[in-house]
């Protein structure tokens, strides 16, 4: 597209790191292979041990609230897709040691994914939070294993597997797949997370992601634009993919913001954020942490070396939009590619309108 403003060029960017139809396609014909493995593969083992249980699926993440990019240099950074597995509490309850079930469970789903990814050709793994499956250089999927109370509500509504998003219809299968969970299906508590501690064996520990998942999926299209750019500036700056989480930048847009909804005004929001992040005092600790958009009791955290850099970038990401080497919106769009990579279109000297007239006025923050 061609960009008449800066506000343009930050629209073009989102257009050239959303992910793709093909990317779409693949992760979707992948969730379907998985949910369908895991529902047939957990029902005969548990029934051999004469309890069969059925497995529930949520999208959760950067899946679930609309907030995923294409990878700014793969494969140290991809396309993440998080499929919650929940079980019913009953599953480790009956065990006699909860950490001998966490692991069963984790083995269980090993058995089960590890063959589907060797004839699909994708890479599979026990992961620390989560079963991580590698498709490609540019995509993973994280399976984190749940369980959750066992009154939890039977799924009712039916949909068929040839799901369309977007306008492309999927033909994986011409079953009849049962929906995926809400977040209204969930019991408010007891839901625990299958994670492996520091002597290799897992356990579980509470972990509900509801709130801070509702509170994200609840946002408006101008919000998720910051958070995207915002994402997209992390994986310029942190080309080994091991820069702050995409939730610890969300909550600190929310917190510059005071949880309010942002406008389409790109640049002033992006600029406000960007001098929040700047102000924040540093202390002598490890972690920087910032409030839970969902939670104020609770603190999301950064370590503090990786916080250090994010702020000195944001010193040049501001002065690139606020231009302050150069106030025409053509000599800004240029100052700001360079803090988001060749991704991000500039502005065409000979589409800047009357260069000497007033400027686009930037928000102060």
């Amino acid at each position: 597209m061609e960009c008449k403003s800066l506000n343009d060029c930050f629209r073009g960017y989102l257009k050239e790191i959303e992910v793709s139809q093909e990317v779409k396609e693949t992760l979707e014909n992948a969730r379907l292979k998985i949910k369908r493995a895991l529902t047939d593969g957990i029902g005969e083992r548990t029934a051999q041990e004469g309890n069969r249980v059925v497995p529930r699926f949520m999208r959760q993440g950067s899946a679930g609230y609309k907030t995923q990019n294409m990878p700014c240099v793969p494969p140290a950074q991809q396309v993440d897709f998080d499929y919650g597995c929940y079980l019913p509490l009953s599953y480790h309850e009956d065990k006699s040691e909860p950490r001998e079930a966490a692991n069963d469970f984790f083995d269980m789903v090993d058995s089960i994914l590890k063959p589907l990814a060797k004839v699909n050709g994708w890479t599979a793994e026990k992961g620390k939070k989560s079963y991580c499956l590698t498709l490609s250089q540019e995509i993973h999927f994280d399976v984190p294993l749940y369980s959750a109370d066992k009154d939890f509500p039977k799924i009712r509504d039916m949909q068929s597997a040839n799901e369309s998003v977007q306008g492309s219809t999927y033909s994986a299968c011409d079953e009849q797949e049962e929906r995926d969970l809400d977040w209204d299906d969930l019991p408010t508590e007891s839901i625990m997370l299958a994670y492996r501690e520091d002597n290799g064996l897992y356990s579980w520990k509470k972990s509900d992601p509801r709130m801070l998942n509702l509170y994200f999926m609840n946002k408006g299209d101008d919000d998720r634009a910051i958070y995207r750019i915002l994402k997209g500036w992390r994986d310029f700056n942190f080309q080994d993919g091991k820069g702050p989480s995409s939730i610890f930048l969300m909550s600190l847009a929310e917190k510059a913001n005071a949880g309010k909804s942002f406008t389409d005004d790109i640049s002033a929001e992006l600029l406000m954020v960007l001098k929040f992040i700047k102000s924040m005092p540093l202390t002598d600790d490890d972690e920087v942490s910032v409030e839970n958009p969902a939670d104020p009791r609770e603190g999301i955290k950064c370590p503090t070396e990786k916080f250090k850099v994010l702020q000195s970038r944001a010193v040049g990401f501001a002065s690139a939009i606020a231009g302050n080497m150069d106030p025409s919106d053509a000599s800004r769009s240029q100052a700001v590619q360079r803090h988001l990579g060749k991704r991000f279109p500039v502005i065409k000297d000979s589409v800047q309108i009357n260069r000497r007239g007033a400027l686009p006025s930037v928000r102060a923050g």
